[in-house]
């Protein structure tokens, strides 16, 4: 009795310390799958653009710019060097004197304002630059979800052609189909495969082209979400200001004209006399006061140097509105192409979503189901799914030149948000 006693009891407490560890066990578990569903997160656009603006080396490089030109403010008011004098008036000794030459006044103030300028100069490249990266980092982002969605209906289409696959398998060895037949649908079958590799290899290079705007080239283990959807926040106006004013590279040629504008003032106020003044001895060693205060005028008699450099920033200024000129130009024949472009995806889009769609769901419902009753053949049905998915693959290229169009519109407006 007492022995069966014991083994009872060494049963129970075994029972117990297999309960516990199943309960350990679990909730182990439940906190490592938690732990790793919080992993995956999705990289959204804007945080794309977010990154890339914090880590691009383009932009770094256009901040250090902005940076020492700030820097140079404290060299507006360059005043020439101190001139320290060792003179013997008397042929016996020698007197120390100093000698200070100044600009006329507006020249100081006009380095000011051009220096100025030069920060506004700085800081409207990184606007372009910023505007380009912007631009990029979007376009990227929409081939990895059209590359990510091709895969995704590619193997959908795998899917299919595995079920397809597998009946005419049965169906050859009872004599239903030809064995053309079944090679042909196993051909087809492969040809899906490797479109399916081809998609995931584009994918791979959209999240790589991505991680490099983004200044992190190595790392593409990031992942976006699967809803790719067409971008409908942006309202295509009829009316275009053809000034293009907002868009970075016009205002980059207003800074640059503002710039020119004031080297051309600098350059016409360094035509104007200088001061000298300064203390030295002419006396002997006697004299009660040995220092006199000494005080000129710097005339630029030299004309043609400064008429030259006069002459020079006209030809700058007429150069730089030249090419402002010129950039709107640009400006305007790309938005023209990209809205003609922009309507006639939109119009493919809207068939798609509203017609197309619709029908290649019906197409692929209606052919597996006459296929597997037998009231159409291979072929005829072949032909149908192949058509249902062409359709969502047309969709699909729809969607992405659709988006791609809104983008460039906006990039080429300068109304990109970030």
């Amino acid at each position: 009795m007492l022995k069966l006693g014991l083994n009872k009891t060494l049963k129970l407490t075994l029972i117990q310390y297999i309960m516990r560890f199943a309960f350990i066990f679990m909730v182990l578990y439940f906190f490592i799958c938690n732990d790793i569903f919080a992993q995956i997160v999705f990289l959204t656009e804007k945080e794309a653009i977010e990154n890339a603006l914090a880590m691009n080396q383009q932009i770094k490089i256009a901040t250090m710019k902005v940076e020492k030109q700030t820097l140079l403010k404290g060299s507006a008011v360059n005043i020439p060097n101190l001139e320290i004098l060792i003179q013997s008036p008397d042929g016996q000794h020698f007197r120390p004197g100093f000698m200070q030459g100044f600009d006329f006044p507006t020249v100081y103030s006009q380095q000011s304002k051009l220096q100025k300028a030069s920060i506004k100069v700085a800081e409207s490249e990184k606007n372009v630059s910023t505007n380009v990266l912007v631009y990029n980092v979007r376009t990227a982002f929409n081939d990895i979800l059209y590359s990510q969605q091709k895969y995704l209906t590619l193997k959908n289409q795998d899917s299919t052609f595995a079920e397809i696959i597998n009946m005419n398998e049965i169906r050859y060895k009872v004599g239903q189909i030809s064995a053309l037949e079944n090679i042909n649908s196993q051909a087809y079958y492969r040809q899906i495969q490797f479109a399916k590799e081809q998609a995931l290899a584009e994918f791979q290079n959209a999240k790589m082209q991505l991680a490099i705007w983004m200044g992190n080239p190595k790392d593409t283990s990031f992942k976006v979400a699967t809803n790719y959807t067409k971008i409908t926040d942006y309202d295509i106006k009829q009316t275009i200001d053809t000034t293009f004013a907002q868009n970075p590279i016009q205002q980059y040629y207003t800074s640059q004209k503002n710039y020119f504008g004031r080297q051309l003032k600098l350059d016409k106020n360094k035509r104007l006399p200088g001061f000298m003044v300064g203390l030295l001895n002419q006396s002997g060693s006697n004299t009660p006061f040995q220092y006199y205060l000494s005080a000129g005028v710097r005339l630029p008699i030299w004309y043609w140097a400064y008429s030259s450099k006069v002459k020079a920033s006209k030809k700058d200024m007429d150069i730089i509105q030249s090419q402002a000129s010129y950039a709107n130009y640009t400006l305007l024949g790309e938005y023209t192409k990209e809205l003609a472009l922009y309507k006639q995806y939109t119009k493919a889009l809207d068939y798609y979503e509203n017609t197309g769609l619709v029908q290649s769901n019906e197409i692929l419902r209606s052919a597996k189901e006459s296929y597997r009753l037998g009231s159409i053949g291979y072929f005829v049905y072949l032909q149908n799914i192949n058509q249902a998915y062409q359709i969502q693959f047309a969709y699909l290229e729809a969607l992405k030149n659709h988006n791609k169009s809104v983008v460039a519109l906006q990039y080429i407006k300068g109304e990109q948000k970030y």
